[in-house]
């Protein structure tokens, strides 16, 4: 039996904030607000059956607000970068709020991560909905979007997103959630093992767009194929972190869909949880926190013990399924826009367990 709670977390703009707690008959639990879809906790158990929260997050719900690492959010209308904040559909130019020097990043300066959804209780989740108006950020198209966080018996997430626009428009969704498979921090992100079934990664350029050429990743530091601790490949370098500091980059899955085995998997030795991750995106952006010392330092019992004034760099680690970044203006990437009254529809599973 799935359980959901709710309770008040905070006000944004005069409007209520709500956290809800998803809890299956295991102790699993997800907790998700209504402002901006953020995951602010998932309670795993680890390997000597206690419970520990593997995502970053915060108490209080002022540290989420203007947070430039997006922890928990959805992430909209577009993920990533438009380079230069400019794309065009049929002819029309559409110039996005720009909020990343000369690009728009992540949906622009209020992006779908500001908003306060509506909810509705399910009986194994709840769903978020708000209706985006014709140029909001920039952006063609009244947009009706639903997200859907699910939980089940099995300690699976999935989110579900679907959008539905009155004109033809661009959109490309994911999560922001960081995980710490450690279990409350215990550990660096950069401890964890990532193994990715991906053949080439996209080329960053120096302004953090895709350049549209590919990266093999055999003998490189992005060949995660049977798994790398992460800061091993920190430590390897490649040239292209001196453009991003680490791990950044759009993995190209060599398949996807939400059944067999996982594009994605995701370890703590220290902890033994596990993350298997399913879906129906070709793109992984993998994100390892390279700023995340620059971000208000994070909750957990073990922070407040040794009293941290600062967030580990690598502290977490972002796994955002998607299409290609920018992929509207890129001709490579291959991207199908969202035709009018069409259905954009797209999920991710999210699995834990522990060996």
């Amino acid at each position: 039996m799935i359980n959901v709670e709710k309770s008040l977390f905070g006000k944004y703009e005069g409007q209520d904030v709500y956290k809800y707690e998803l809890k299956n008959s295991n102790g699993f639990q997800v907790n998700i607000l209504n402002f901006g879809g953020i995951i602010t906790e998932i309670f795993v158990k680890n390997r000597e059956g206690q419970f520990k929260n593997v995502v970053l997050g915060y108490e209080n719900f002022e540290d989420y607000v203007g947070n430039g690492a997006y922890p928990g959010s959805i992430i909209g209308r577009t993920a990533g970068r438009i380079g230069n904040g400019i794309f065009s559909i049929d002819g029309i130019i559409y110039d996005l709020n720009k909020n990343n020097g000369k690009n728009s990043l992540h949906g622009g300066n209020k992006g779908l991560n500001t908003k306060i959804f509506n909810v509705r209780e399910l009986g194994n989740g709840i769903e978020l909905s708000y209706k985006s108006p014709h140029m909001e950020e920039g952006y063609p198209g009244n947009v009706d979007f639903e997200i859907c966080y699910l939980i089940n018996e099995s300690n699976h997430l999935t989110i579900e997103y679907k959008a539905v626009s009155d004109r033809k428009t661009y959109i490309n969704l994911t999560n922001h959630t960081y995980f710490n498979l450690s279990g409350d921090m215990e550990k660096n992100g950069d401890e964890q093992v990532l193994k990715i079934d991906a053949d080439e990664v996209c080329e960053i350029s120096e302004n953090m767009i895709p350049t549209g050429e590919f990266i093999d990743v055999t003998d490189t530091v992005f060949d995660l194929r049977n798994g790398k601790v992460i800061a091993d490949g920190i430590k390897e370098k490649h040239h292209q972190f001196d453009i991003t500091r680490a791990y950044d980059h759009p993995f190209v899955l060599n398949r996807i869909g939400v059944r067999g085995e996982p594009e994605i998997v995701l370890y703590s030795e220290y902890s033994g949880i596990e993350m298997e991750v399913c879906t129906t995106e070709r793109v992984a952006v993998v994100y390892t926190g390279n700023y995340l010392d620059d971000v208000p330092v994070f909750d957990s019992g073990y922070n407040k013990i040794i009293k941290k004034e600062k967030n580990d760099r690598y502290l977490g680690v972002a796994i955002e399924t998607q299409d290609f970044p920018n992929g509207i203006n890129e001709r490579k990437f291959k991207v199908k826009l969202l035709e009018k009254d069409k259905e954009y529809i797209q999920k991710t599973i999210f699995k834990f367990n522990v060996r």
